[in-house]
């Protein structure tokens, strides 16, 4: 695993995010946390995407995590598509 598959999978978990965001009208996607140490790399681009700022775990004190993307995650997809 590299820096470069974690900004990879941080990519397409925040366009996953993006479309799940309008597919259930602002919803957050729910998984279970054991699910991450199972795949170091999705864990890592996860919290990549939570300490720069373009999503938040709203399960704080639960088994899962409950992820929601934030304005800035949303204004990063619309950059992205853009250019």
């Amino acid at each position: 695993m590299t820096n470069e598959d974690v900004t990879k999978m941080s990519d397409v978990l925040l366009q996953s995010l993006y479309d799940y965001h309008f597919a259930y009208n602002g919803g957050s996607y729910t998984l279970p946390k054991t699910m991450l140490d199972a795949d170091i790399t999705s864990k890592l681009a996860i919290d990549s995407l939570i300490e720069n700022g373009y999503a938040v775990d709203n399960g704080e004190g639960s088994d899962n995590l409950v992820l929601s993307i934030t304005p800035k995650g949303l204004d990063s997809i619309k950059n992205k598509q853009v250019k």
